[in-house]
């Protein structure tokens, strides 16, 4: 049993603090992500994750701020003073249409479409003196809905139709403030 109690202090406990989360008014950097980890669509993504996360830990009375550094830079000793940092390590984001269908009338016309959109990313914090990982987090959002993919005007000898792509990126911007969203709260605890 002495056995059995001394294996938990040093086994349990330690997992148990592992899991912990920051104590309300922490000062937390959210890093940046690595320009080599990510291009287009992604770097997009995950600087709205970082902006939206940085707002969500305020929100729930964290001092959250922009460490404007990597984890790679941070580790070699070039870093502002904070309690715990947060990473976005990698974000992926898909919006594809799986249903189309066209509208219209002899002057004007609305592609339509079911659009789905996805986003992942996965959340690291690491604790601000050690740079020791306390926790990751792989998060998803998804959304769906039927919006308007391009519009078409014209005439008898006359046709333009312009593709509305903002409105796909409207999509997978709200499910990344969703992720942000999701991993705030999870780095708090709730």
């Amino acid at each position: 049993m002495r056995r059995l109690v001394i294996f938990l202090a040093f086994v349990a406990l330690p997992a148990f603090a592992f899991r912990q989360s920051p104590p309300a008014g922490a000062r937390i950097g959210v890093l940046r992500m690595s320009d080599d980890d990510a291009h287009g669509a992604e770097q997009t993504v995950a600087w709205t994750v970082q902006k939206e996360l940085r707002g969500e830990l305020r929100t729930l009375g964290f001092d959250a701020f922009d460490a404007r550094t990597t984890y790679d830079d941070l580790a070699r000793g070039s870093a502002p003073d904070a309690d715990f940092y947060v990473e976005i390590v990698s974000s992926h984001a898909v919006s594809q249409p799986v249903g189309a269908a066209g509208i219209g009338s002899n002057a004007v016309g609305v592609d339509m479409a079911v659009v789905v959109s996805r986003v992942a990313a996965e959340v690291r914090i690491y604790d601000g003196k050690t740079l020791g990982l306390l926790n990751r987090y792989d998060l998803q959002q998804n959304r769906t809905a039927v919006v308007p993919t391009a519009v078409g005007f014209g005439g008898r000898f006359f046709w333009a139709r312009i593709p509305l792509p903002f409105i796909e990126y409207a999509q997978v911007r709200s499910a990344a403030r969703e992720v942000a969203r999701e991993a705030a709260a999870r780095i708090a605890g709730q």
